[in-house]
């Protein structure tokens, strides 16, 4: 059995990079939602950039489990 290493290694830090980005990404939407609840708490007006960082953060990480269910499943191809 031949193993090829160089192919393994390339999968693995591929895999790590996604998945600690869509980690990151999701982390970025969660702390940009809650500045505007911070905001809506103290009786100020919410931010548009908060509101739309969260929904842009939320929108990629959403797009990324998408994209990786199409690169699993074989009947979406």
């Amino acid at each position: 059995m031949h193993i090829d290493w160089s192919a393994l290694g390339e999968v693995a830090i591929v895999s790590l990079v996604f998945g600690v980005g869509v980690a990151v990404l999701f982390a970025l939407g969660v702390n940009a939602m809650s500045r505007r609840a911070v905001a809506i708490d103290a009786k100020r007006q919410p931010s548009f950039v908060d509101t739309g960082l969260a929904a842009l953060c939320f929108a990629a990480c959403l797009a990324a489990v998408l994209y990786g269910l199409y690169l699993i499943i074989p009947q979406f191809h």
